[in-house]
């Protein structure tokens, strides 16, 4: 990790805490040991044995010559002879780690391997002895981890797809010149059919401009433990809540004239005590095992500390888990951190007094009670007079979901509502859903539109959850505009609104995205619905018209049916929604299930 400004000025900790970091610096010791020994046995065993008279071929002539050059090739590039003259041009564009490949193929035709013929400072930036170590060898020899890590796939994908063929995200980890070095990397590699090399170009994964963004309004960070080579990565919002000083320069990785970084096990209780010298001493003993915990491999779903940074208290909440899942030992710990102080700080206590109580009396009625309250509060009163909302809940068989609702009026006017609901049952599905319904109430306080807020909402829920499609959601949300009388809404794999008008309910037509989560920046548009006296808009969960062995449009037709039967009833908004909680829902549902209502007067 980084020092900081904030970790010279942390008195050092009592010597009643001294022991708990002392245990948590051995713990953590031993773990990059036994990280860093698994990642070299794995590198190790993906390298092909070598095959008898087989001998890697070392080509003669100066690696900065090319065929028909009239001018050297920029010094940062190294290429073999015969190779085309454009070719060191482009390499010396561009800005990734780029490679040229030829495949080495075996007796049956298939890519076996693939020898290095010319390659550009990113990735010669590793070879200590010159261009001669790395140019005219086999892949597996100078990069052995590209087995590991799913680039051979990649290259022989380009081959077979005779084009261009990007990858999704992977885990590199690779020993060169004995050194373990670890990134996670996003490329391109393109077949060039002339010539039947490959040109490969990878970059890292950064933190994106919009996720920066989030984490500044909703006061929020992450950061990522490497114990394969020791270092953290800080996201610019965990450094802002921990008041670290600001990141390296792009493209600086670690140099004397800017901050150190941890890149040793040696060093490694300078990161402890980097964050340890901030806590109140009352919470160091918790973190200190909640620490040695995760070095373990295990996880830790909620957790609280108090830090003073410049003075000032901060209450935050942190979760935190090891991965691989389930590995006895774990490569990676990682945290996500927010800032409860002020913003949902009641709701968040509401939140660690229900986690406790569950823990207390070991019954999971009362967390999901707990839960239900949060996610669906108690609606006040709008300045409009010319609407009502009024909302239902009713919870699934097995008790709290992952439903939400979200009423509140903007200072500029305008009513924020939104209906979602996160994948799956019990605590931690409500827990995705409350951690959502407090993303978009910061966000509700920018000046974006719908499709925006649910675009920004869709990377919150991507990054915190690593694009898992078990750990989706969907939603609506939109605002009324008053003035106007119009609802702009977006739908994120959400089914849409019903609006009733003249006793007749309709789906408007709309627009409609995907879930939140599947893609860190998908892209949603904003539809428009014109509201009069008289009208009642609908805004509900899948949970009150899905149902087991029944068509998803079957459920939509009845509910569409029960609106119309209970309009022609009841007066109010009100009156019309618990008719249709009894017609549809009844006391209990197979998923829980939640009704926002509109009367516009």
């Amino acid at each position: 990790m980084d020092s900081s400004s904030a970790d010279r000025a942390a008195p050092p900790p009592e010597p009643a805490h001294q022991e708990p970091l002392e245990q948590l610096h051995r713990a953590a010791l031993r773990t990059m040991a036994r990280a860093r020994h698994r990642a070299r046995v794995r590198v190790a065993e993906s390298a092909p044995a070598a095959q008898p008279g087989h001998h890697t071929r070392r080509q003669t002539g100066d690696p900065f010559t090319y065929d028909g050059a009239e001018t050297a090739p920029p010094s940062d590039v190294a290429v073999l002879p015969g190779l085309p003259s454009w070719l060191p041009a482009v390499l010396g564009v561009l800005r990734g780690s780029s490679t040229v490949l030829r495949p080495e193929y075996g007796p049956d035709g298939t890519a076996e391997d693939f020898t290095v013929v010319g390659a550009n400072h990113f990735e010669l930036s590793g070879v200590q002895r010159g261009s001669y170590d790395f140019l005219g060898k086999l892949l597996s020899e100078t990069r052995p981890g590209v087995r590991a890590s799913g680039m051979y796939d990649v290259y022989r994908a380009a081959l077979e797809a005779r084009g261009p063929v990007s990858s999704d995200t992977i885990d590199h980890v690779d020993v060169v010149n004995g050194v373990l070095q670890r990134a996670r990397l996003r490329g391109t590699v393109t077949l060039l059919p002339d010539e039947h090399l490959l040109l490969t170009n990878w970059e890292p994964v950064g933190e994106a401009r919009l996720s920066r963004r989030i984490q500044q309004r909703g006061r929020m960070g992450w950061a990522e433990w490497d114990l394969v080579t020791g270092r953290v990565r800080w996201s610019q919002g965990m450094r802002d809540l921990l008041g670290l000083q600001a990141p390296l320069p792009e493209g600086v990785e670690d140099t004397k004239d800017v901050a150190p970084t941890i890149a040793s096990a040696r060093e490694v209780e300078a990161d402890v005590r980097t964050v340890a010298g901030l806590l109140d001493p009352e919470d160091l003993p918790g973190f200190a095992r909640d620490m040695r915990t995760l070095l373990a491999g295990g996880q830790l779903p909620d957790r609280e500390v108090t830090v003073v940074v410049g003075g000032e208290r901060r209450l935050l909440r942190w979760v935190a888990h090891a991965l691989p899942e389930d590995a006895d030992v774990p490569e990676s710990l990682l945290f996500a951190t927010r800032n409860i102080t002020d913003q949902e700080a009641r709701l968040s206590r509401a939140l660690g007094d229900a986690e406790r109580a569950r823990r207390e009396a070991e019954t999971e009625r009362r967390v999901s009670e707990t839960f239900r309250k949060a996610l669906v509060p108690p609606l006040g009163r709008l300045s409009p007079r010319w609407i009502d909302v009024s909302a239902a809940y009713v919870p699934s068989e097995s008790g709290v979901g992952g439903d939400w609702y979200k009423c509140r009026e903007l200072p500029d006017g305008r009513v924020l509502l939104a209906v979602g609901d996160a994948s799956g049952h019990g605590v931690s599905a409500a827990s995705r859903a409350l951690q959502q319904r407090s993303a978009l109430a910061g966000l509700a306080y920018t000046d974006e539109d719908a499709a925006q807020l649910a675009t920004a909402l869709g990377e919150v829920v991507y990054h915190d959850y690593y694009g898992s499609l078990d750990t989706t959601a969907t939603c609506v949300v939109g605002h009324l505009h008053p003035d106007a009388r119009v609802f702009r809404w977006a739908s994120a794999g959400h089914p849409p609104p019903i609006l009733v008008r003249d006793g007749e309910p309709r789906l408007p037509e709309a627009a409609y995205g995907l879930m939140l989560g599947v893609l860190p920046d998908a892209p949603y548009e904003t539809n428009h619905t014109q509201l009069r006296a008289g009208d009642l808009l609908l805004m509900y969960t899948d949970g009150v018209v899905e149902r087991r062995g029944r068509d998803l449009d079957a459920g939509t037709e009845l509910l569409l049916d029960a609106v119309r039967g209970c309009v022609r009833h009841s007066g109010s908004g009100p009156e019309v929604m618990d008719c249709v909680v009894n017609l549809v829902l009844g006391p209990e549902a197979e998923d829980d299930a939640t009704i926002l209502a509109v009367h516009v007067f």
